[in-house]
């Protein structure tokens, strides 16, 4: 008990850190000053924030360094790995003795480091290492799907408008994502990587594009008869790639289709889609009659 405080703030600071990640590391600085009497779960807890939100979002390498130097060695070899390749994405590297999963793992927060420094060839070039890492080994398949999918998502959540560098590292990666989640998955992956890569498509202006993957997540979603939930995201970006695409009528009826599907959800995954529903309803109403 004496440690929830700790836990609270770790939750806290992944509950903020998309949107604030500087209010998110002032909550995990303190916190490294009590690792030595924390649990090692709650070590691991800490350090996965840390290297996410220190590494990751403010691409603050020599902050992260400095306060994991007080954990040991052993729990430290990935976060060291991600430093090493956030500062050297191109150098060779000691692994050490981490597995391929880990390898891909510890790439994760270096490519988005890179990302915020806007080295996009680097950005891309670490993750062609991580790629070639998974070889016939699972879990690194499944690490570097999930990988490349969540920074597709990352790019995407920052996207600014007009920015062209971005919106082509982020729909490389999305692609890269459905390709991966295809060999490594089952149907919902590959329909949720279709998704994210409609989309990116379409946050990117790639009309084209993302209404093929928006098909696509909706024939899967027809085809295996998924549920509310599924077809309400599916039919969500389908109305992003009609927008996308200049295409009204379509739009209006994948929202249409949306608002229907939503309407059995309950709870937080109801407010969610309400508010998906009320974004797509306004890009919508952007479109020429």
């Amino acid at each position: 008990m004496a440690h929830e405080p700790m836990d609270t703030q770790i939750e806290q600071a992944w509950s903020l850190h998309a949107e604030q990640p500087e209010a998110a590391a002032a909550l995990l600085r303190p916190l490294a000053a009590e690792l030595a009497c924390a649990s090692a779960e709650q070590q691991q807890a800490w350090l996965r924030a840390a290297e996410h939100v220190l590494l990751g979002h403010l691409a603050d390498g020599a902050a992260l360094a400095a306060l994991i130097a007080a954990l040991p060695a052993e729990q430290t070899r990935r976060a060291h790995a991600a430093l090493a390749l956030a500062a050297h994405p191109r150098a060779e590297r000691d692994w050490q003795d981490l597995p391929p999963a880990e390898r891909v793992r510890a790439s994760y927060n270096a490519v988005l480091a890179l990302s915020r420094r806007r080295d996009f060839d680097a950005m891309r070039a670490l993750m062609d290492a991580a790629q070639a890492l998974v070889g016939a080994d699972a879990q690194a398949a499944r690490a570097w799907a999930a990988m490349a999918n969540n920074v597709a998502a990352d790019l995407r959540f920052y996207l600014a408008e007009g920015d062209a560098e971005a919106a082509a590292a982020m729909v490389d990666a999305a692609q890269r994502a459905r390709s991966a989640w295809q060999q490594a998955g089952g149907w919902l992956e590959a329909e949720r990587a279709d998704w994210q890569l409609a989309m990116c498509a379409a946050a990117a202006g790639q009309g084209a594009l993302a209404l093929q993957a928006a098909q696509d997540c909706v024939s899967a979603c027809l085809s295996n008869e998924a549920d509310d939930y599924e077809h309400c995201f599916a039919y969500e970006a389908l109305g992003r790639a009609a927008v996308a695409a200049g295409d009204g009528a379509l739009a209006r009826q994948a929202h249409a289709r949306m608002a229907e599907r939503l309407l059995s959800l309950a709870g937080a995954d109801r407010s969610y889609a309400d508010s998906c529903l009320l974004a797509l309803e306004s890009l919508i109403a952007r479109l020429k009659a």
